[in-house]
Formats: structure tokens, C-alpha cells, sequence
């Protein structure tokens, strides 16, 4: 498994009724959601303990985003952003200890494939207007933002508190084993 986010290419094969993609293949996932966001929403920067993630929309356009979220790595707080349009055959790959979001261009449609089922207990959030780079892709995008409750009252990247949530968020997720249902 790679320890950085990834933009996994597949084959698209496009004729006069549409396309079609081999989305993935041999990833191991355990559960697959889909959103639909307006046009403007910014979702995330989440992460869940043990849940890598893959990301790719199947409607319209939007840029994702993942921040290394391991305050023991030489990595911490790196950013990496990815433009994607529907059909453009592209994944967002993840590992567990980056968080992920993204900004929606236009009303967008992204599923995500993961390799553990969601439990809000394992979930930390940081406040994208804390990363830099994040925020400056979202500002230059001059959309009227939408934000959830939840994110905008998400931790604040860099603060003591957050870095001590950060390490034992990620020091608690070494230690787990994946749960049977």
C-alpha cells in the first residue's frame, strides 16, 4: 500500500452512447457511499481510523483534497489537491492517516470506496481554512461556500490541542484491528 495519496488512471472507453470505466479493481473495500453536493459545498478535511479511502465522481467536477494528518511523520501537513471531472477515469486514493475532502465546482456527485465501515468515534476533522493550501484552492474557486455545521466547528490545524488530538487519534489507529461486523 502506498503511504501517500495517489490519482489511480483507468481506461475509459467512450462511443456515441456515453462511456464506461473499470473503476477498480483488488482494493479490498468494505463499504461504498456516495454524496451529491451543490454547486460551492466544501466537504471535509476528514479521517477515519484504519480507512483508507478512494474518491471519484460520477457527476460533475471538483477538487480533492488530502493533508497528511501523522504529527510523526516528515510528511505532516503535506497537501496534495487533485482537479477531477465525471468520466475523466481518475481515483483518489488515500491511506488511513490523511484526511480528505473536497470543493465542489459544480453540483457533484463523489463516491467513496473504503477499507473499513464508518464509525463516527474513529472520525477527527480539521478545518480547512487552517491548511493553507487547501484554503487557497477553495478562495480562488470565488464560489459562495457551503459548510456543514460539523466542519466548520472542526479542529484547527497546528494548534498544541490539535496536534495532541492528532497523536493520539493516530497512536490509537496503529494499535486497532479492523472490526468484524
Amino acid at each position: 500500500m502506498s503511504f501517500e495519496p495517489s490519482v489511480i488512471k483507468s481506461n475509459v472507453y467512450s462511443d456515441n452512447r456515453g462511456f464506461f470505466t473499470e473503476v477498480l479493481k483488488d482494493f479490498g473495500f468494505r463499504q461504498i457511499n456516495m454524496s451529491w453536493s451543490k454547486r460551492g459545498t466544501v466537504r471535509g478535511i476528514h479521517a477515519q481510523r484504519q480507512m483508507a479511502k478512494a474518491m471519484w465522481l460520477a457527476s460533475g467536477k471538483a477538487t480533492i483534497f488530502a493533508v497528511n494528518l501523522d504529527p510523526a511523520s516528515s510528511l505532516f501537513g503535506k497537501t496534495i489537491a487533485e482537479e477531477m471531472v465525471a468520466g475523466d477515469g481518475k481515483v483518489f486514493f488515500a491511506p488511513w492517516w490523511w484526511g480528505r475532502g473536497f470543493i465542489a465546482h459544480e453540483d457533484t456527485s463523489v463516491v467513496y470506496a473504503t477499507t473499513d465501515i464508518y464509525r463516527a468515534e474513529h472520525e477527527i476533522a480539521i478545518a480547512y481554512t487552517s491548511l493553507p493550501e487547501v484554503e487557497a484552492v477553495v478562495k480562488a474557486t470565488s464560489l459562495n461556500l457551503i459548510i456543514s455545521e460539523k466542519d466548520q466547528k472542526a479542529n484547527i490545524f497546528g494548534t498544541s490541542d490539535t496536534i495532541t488530538a492528532l497523536r493520539e487519534w493516530k497512536r490509537v489507529g496503529d494499535e486497532m484491528a479492523f472490526d468484524e461486523e
